[in-house]
């Protein structure tokens, strides 16, 4: 068996790694909704630039309203950012119960195989080139 294991290797296929948590953030960023709520947010911002910088006297009597208007962008991307964060941290949590269920699973699944001519129970993981695999159905 170990000469075996050693030539061709487990039965295991290698997990593939977890994707991190920026990863999780720039594929929640990839929803069109927020993209065009971030270009809003920018459009809002300029706007709120501009007038403070290269608007003129503002027509209206309040003074403190061209000083405060890029809250309103600001306030956007907050929400945006609220947004990217809930949804990375809820695909993190989801991948981490998969990933622990995929090894509950892994783990302790067996089969039944024929191995040195006695039909043996062994764990899916430790079957071996040379060994026959009993199919039963419904299993």
């Amino acid at each position: 068996m170990a000469k075996r294991r050693e030539v061709f290797g487990t039965n295991i296929i290698p997990p593939t790694p977890p994707k991190s948590f920026f990863q999780l953030m720039w594929e929640a960023l990839q929803d069109v909704t927020l993209i065009v709520l971030m270009v809003a947010a920018g459009v809002s911002l300029l706007l709120a630039l501009y007038s403070k910088y290269f608007g003129g006297e503002h027509s209206s009597g309040d003074e403190s309203e061209g000083e405060v208007s890029w809250i309103e962008g600001v306030a956007i991307l907050c929400a945006v950012l609220v947004v990217v964060l809930v949804t990375a941290t809820n695909d993190w949590q989801k991948e981490k119960q998969f990933r622990g269920l995929q090894d509950k699973i892994e783990s302790d699944h067996k089969m039944s195989v024929l191995r040195d001519g006695d039909i043996t129970e062994v764990l899916v993981g430790d079957i071996v080139v040379g060994d026959i695999c009993l199919v039963k159905y419904g299993k």
